[in-house]
């Protein structure tokens, strides 16, 4: 057998392998996803109903800083309000960051969080 012809039948035997494990490997993945998908949609329980639109709070009563559980509180309640399809974005602490942290952590950290939305 040509030497040339035998390289070519080895290449081609070798992409037919690689290209039905990759498709098996797209199966598999397919399945699994299909059953934890299954397990995620027993979790969910029914939506609460919309609560009732808060009364207007005096002006008089604003403060500079806040209080620091309020501001928690509302940072909480915007990233339940978002999270509609479960993007598994969970509050677990807030911090102040100072202004002293380099640039490339502040361009990461935006990132990142542009990435969960």
């Amino acid at each position: 057998m040509n030497i040339w012809l035998y390289g070519l039948l080895v290449a081609v035997v070798g992409m037919t392998i690689v290209f039905f494990a990759l498709v098996l490997l797209i199966a598999v993945i397919s399945v699994m996803a299909a059953a934890f998908g299954m397990f995620k949609g027993k979790k969910k329980a029914q939506p609460a109903p919309a609560p009732a639109p808060a009364a207007p709070a005096p002006a008089a009563a604003a403060e500079p800083e806040g209080d620091e559980d309020e501001i928690a509180a509302v940072i909480a309640a915007a990233v339940a309000m978002m999270e509609t399809e479960g993007n598994g974005l969970r509050v677990r602490s807030v911090r102040r960051i100072g202004q002293n942290a380099p640039a490339w952590n502040a361009a990461g950290r935006r990132e990142y969080l542009g990435t969960r939305y």
